[in-house]
């Protein structure tokens, strides 16, 4: 009786624990789990980087927009009759060579959200009439909303603005 105990207890113990696979199935595991836990940390840190980076190309596409809106402005004639403002997507709807929707076919709206661009023009002297074109908009971090997601007390969106001041060239 004693060996049939013996038998089934070594085929159990074989069949739950097995020695020479265990060891190579346990470092296996380990090794996967290992690897997991790291690759998100090494993925969250690569990111941290490029998303900073994606906010600061999103900034450079703000200010060459409102440049080219002032350029365009600056050397329409007719400025006076485009001055205004108006959101995305509204602006894209308006008649093409305007300094609106010139500004807005110059911005990535995947990147940038809300944007809000305004023409004006302000005299500080005679003969002197300077063309504003102001670029606003909303920058999404990814890395904030990850923060977010964790209970950090962090903004949901980082605004953008960007001015330029042009010289209107058809004056006095």
């Amino acid at each position: 009786m004693g060996t049939k105990a013996g038998l089934w207890n070594r085929i159990l113990g074989w069949l739950c624990f097995p020695r020479q696979l265990g060891s190579r199935a346990t470092a296996k595991g380990q090794a996967l789990v290992e690897f997991t836990l790291v690759f998100i940390l090494l993925l969250i840190i690569a990111w941290i980087p490029a998303d900073f980076g994606l906010a600061f190309f999103t900034g450079q596409l703000a200010s060459n927009a409102a440049r080219e809106g002032a350029r365009i402005g600056s050397a329409d004639p007719n400025v006076t009759a485009q001055l205004g403002t108006c959101t995305t997507p509204a602006c894209y709807t308006l008649t093409d060579g305007t300094i609106l929707k010139e500004t807005a076919k110059r911005i990535s709206s995947a990147l940038i959200r809300n944007i809000t661009i305004t023409a004006s023009t302000s005299t500080p002297s005679t003969c002197n009439t300077m063309v504003r074109v102001n670029v606003t908009g909303n920058y999404n971090y990814t890395f904030f909303r990850l923060l977010r997601f964790f209970g950090a007390n962090v903004p949901a969106t980082v605004p953008i603005s960007r001015t330029v001041d042009m010289r209107w060239e058809h004056q006095c």
